[in-house]
């Protein structure tokens, strides 16, 4: 299952971010057009993973478990099965501008 968990912190965004992506959440994904190789960036508070295990509760449970250990509250978070989508490319912004994690969707 894919999930995708948008949220907000009280402080230290970056370092959520990364706490999340430690744990195996994306900021981006790469799809394959026929020649082309896109790369979808989700926007600054918005991550996903997939897995078997994967669900809407437990993307909020590990966004809680990140905000904890970096002493931050959640201002605000949904976290929803992402199955048919259509987006936009764009920059990578912030830290992930220098790191790159790709899956296909």
């Amino acid at each position: 299952m894919n999930v995708m968990i948008c949220f907000e912190v009280s402080g230290k965004q970056e370092q959520v971010r990364k706490e999340l992506a430690s744990n195996g959440y994306m900021s981006n994904w790469k799809i394959v057009r026929g020649r082309d190789e896109l790369t979808y960036n989700l926007p600054s508070t918005a991550m996903w993973k997939k897995g078997e295990n994967m669900s809407p509760a437990k993307a909020k449970e590990d966004l809680k478990k990140a905000a904890k250990q970096e002493k931050v509250n959640v201002v605000r978070a949904i976290a929803v099965v992402v199955g048919k989508w259509d987006g936009m490319t764009g920059e990578c912004q912030g830290a992930e501008a220098h790191e790159s994690a790709h899956a296909e969707a």
